[in-house]
């Protein structure tokens, strides 16, 4: 474990920023500058614990990056039992500080990690100086690691979910909730609880209905007591048990919600509850108990504006972060759809956390939606990061053919340059064996002609050419599809040369997020984009795993293709010893060793300083040192690197594919643990 000094330099040092962690997300710069102050960063090494079971409190933790192991020992024998997993932006230590208990579990690091270290007395100052952390925390303590009645049996943290719809019928929450509940049963094999404050829809199935016919009065009960609350709980088909309540105004009933969640957290690791703008405070007091909102959306423009005064109250009185606020806006398919969904973000003041499909036209869509809605919930999505690296990126191909072999399971790709090429095209659907075969269609001779082409030259002092040859190649696989139309979610970096900073595309056309992403510059003329001029997305995120990280996925593979110093190296001295070879091979005279030797030397030295590698060879230097830090924040990092290889070969496809498959086979060990963290 190491220890350094935090202060204000690590968001330039390090390059993360305390604004980008979930629970300070909503503070101000005052406030975020007390956090800076009294924090320091502490590194630690896989395998490092933090603290260990039974010792007193000493310190409150925020994970920067890396992954953590909570476990309990057995009693007598001495083994370990993992209660549950830690990611970035999770936070640790506060429970037994604010109850002044001993810790009820151990921490490990399961990997090398960076976490933010508040001790115990500064702790408390904080508290006291910042209210809303002290609000925030006080809100979530009763969920995180709480003991089932049996002394010997603990469970991993609770999580308490309100459906908040702003929709006027009551068919589509209630069958969101009703998948989302399914789901996690499925997903976590977790026990699930459904309660739902509002009237059934029509429908519904007849086990719902039966069970809604005795709705619990909490006015009439003691929600404390098993004897009051256990007979009305429903076991239903799909695994879970549904709780139909009375959706009260008396003073009584709300005073009782406290005692309601607090039964079922001792006995349910997923609470969800239905809510809605027809019960008035009732509902907004059920909200101040939970842990995550999910604001299912009314589009209308009513709808719209009653939902950014929700956010916004929520967020001030009772301390939510934007990331514990969800957005869930059903699909809209009308001309211009991407420019609808961003008018929808600013009139909210947030991202849109899913677009949701019809349940009904298209079930299909919307039951990988909901599935995606599910696991991000359950803290099991799986991310897949793609890095630039122009024809070395050919090599991801090689990674899906291996991943789809293994049936892994790749909920969101963040892509740029190539990387983005690739994962646009299979998460439009296109298989690594289809891919393949795309690649391969660009022999030495056509490849030029079919991404390039000379009429597409441009005058120099934008870029040698405009792109559009290449706009039209994509076009002809992709077309007019939007995001929305992608079978896997996909995010797409580009670099705002104007404003200096990245912008992920995940709206709009696919092949104009595309073409921005792979406007080398000084190659391609940049994109225009509304008032932007965008180039190559690895200029500034070569490898996205923060795309990843910031939209709450925990689990993720990333893909690095560029090479470092020492591949550079031997890539030379392959170079070198290829010359040796042919020298040697034709070298039956003095003539060959001593005159064509320095020849094909020289001729070499002037090929490859040609502007178009002087330009990719500068980038991709400069590419290579961003990457590497970013793939320290992967869970897993697989690095496909040829040595004898250029990066304008894309009539080479074989070579590149292979080494990515081959990379990835020797790591799929690795990935499988990952996923059953």
């Amino acid at each position: 474990m190491g220890l350094f000094s935090f202060g204000r330099k690590l968001e330039i040092s390090k390059g993360y920023s305390l604004k980008e962690i979930p629970l300070f997300s909503s503070f101000s710069s005052s406030e975020l500058r007390i956090i800076e102050k009294r924090t320091r960063l502490v590194e630690y090494r896989r395998g490092d614990t933090v603290y260990e079971e039974g010792k007193p409190a000493d310190a409150f933790y925020v994970i920067v990056s890396g992954r953590f192991r909570v476990f309990q020992k057995t009693r007598g024998t001495g083994e370990t039992k993992t209660l549950t997993f830690l990611y970035r932006g999770d936070y640790f230590g506060e429970s037994s500080i604010l109850t002044a208990q001993p810790h009820s579990a151990s921490v490990e690091a399961r990997s090398d990690s960076l976490l933010l270290r508040l001790e115990k007395e500064d702790f408390v100052r904080v508290l006291a100086e910042i209210p809303k952390l002290s609000i925030h925390l006080n809100r979530t303590l009763g969920h995180r690691l709480t003991k089932m009645e049996s002394p010997a049996r603990k469970k991993q943290e609770v999580k308490l979910v309100a459906l908040y719809s702003t929709v006027s019928s009551p068919e589509e929450s209630f069958h969101v909730l009703l998948d989302l509940a399914t789901n996690l049963v499925h997903e976590t094999k977790s026990p699930v609880v459904y309660i739902d404050f509002l009237p059934l829809p029509g429908d519904a199935s007849e086990e719902f209905h039966r069970s809604a016919r005795f709705r619990v009065s909490l006015s009439k009960i003691d929600p404390s007591r098993e004897s009051d609350l256990k007979p009305n709980l429903m076991e239903t088909s799909a695994g879970f048990q549904y709780l139909p309540i009375e959706s009260e105004k008396s003073g009584e009933a709300e005073k009782k919600l406290s005692t309601l969640f607090t039964f079922l957290v001792y006995r349910f690791d997923y609470i969800l509850i239905r809510l809605g703008r027809e019960m008035g405070d009732f509902s907004f007091k059920a909200l101040k108990h939970c842990d995550q909102i999910y604001l299912l959306l009314d589009p209308t423009p009513k709808g719209v504006s009653e939902a950014a005064h929700l956010i916004h109250e929520l967020e001030k009185t009772f301390s939510f972060t934007r990331n514990e606020i969800k957005v869930i806006l059903p699909e809209q398919h009308t001309q211009g759809a991407y420019t609808y969904y961003d008018e929808k973000e600013k009139a909210l003041n947030t991202k849109i956390f899913q677009i949701l499909p019809s349940r009904s036209e298209q079930p299909d869509r919307y039951h990988a939606a909901m599935r995606f809605v599910t696991k991000e919930l359950a803290g099991t999505l799986v991310g897949l990061a793609l890095g630039s690296g122009a024809a070395y990126g050919l090599s991801h191909i090689g990674v899906l053919r291996v991943l789809e072999k293994e049936n892994i399971p790749i909920d969101v790709i963040a892509g740029c340059s190539m990387g983005a090429l690739v994962g646009a095209f299979w998460g439009a659907g296109y298989n690594a064996g289809e891919l393949e075969k795309i690649v391969k269609s660009l022999d030495k001779k056509s490849a030029f002609f079919k991404l390039i082409g000379f009429r597409d030259l441009s005058l120099a002092h934008h870029g040698f050419f405009h792109g559009r040859q290449v706009t039209r190649y994509l076009e002809s696989y992709l077309g007019d599809r939007i995001f929305q139309d992608l079978k896997v979610p996909v995010k797409i970096v580009a670099t705002d040369v104007t404003g200096s900073q990245a912008v992920v595309f995940e709206t709009g056309r696919v092949v104009d997020a595309l073409r921005a992403s792979i406007s080398i510059p000084g190659i391609f003329r940049p994109f225009r984009y509304r008032n932007s001029l965008l180039i190559d997305g690895g200029i500034l995120d070569p490898l996205p795993v923060d795309v990843l990280t910031k939209m709450g996925v925990k689990k993720i593979i990333a893909v690095n293709v560029l090479m470092g110093p020492d591949d550079r190296i031997q890539k030379n001295r392959i170079q070198i010893e290829k010359r040796r070879k042919i020298l040697e091979a034709r070298s039956h005279g003095l003539l060959w060793r001593y005159l064509l030797a320095p020849l094909m030397k020289k001729l070499g030295d002037r090929y490859s300083s040609n502007i178009f590698n002087i330009i990719m060879h500068t980038i991709q230097f400069m590419e290579y040192e961003i990457a590497e830090v970013s793939g320290q924040e992967a869970d897993v990092l697989i690095h496909p690197v040829i040595h004898d290889a250029h990066w304008a070969e894309f009539y080479r496809s074989e070579k590149f594919i292979q080494a990515g498959e081959q990379k990835t086979l020797e790591q799929i060990d690795e990935i499988k643990r990952l996923l059953v963290e």
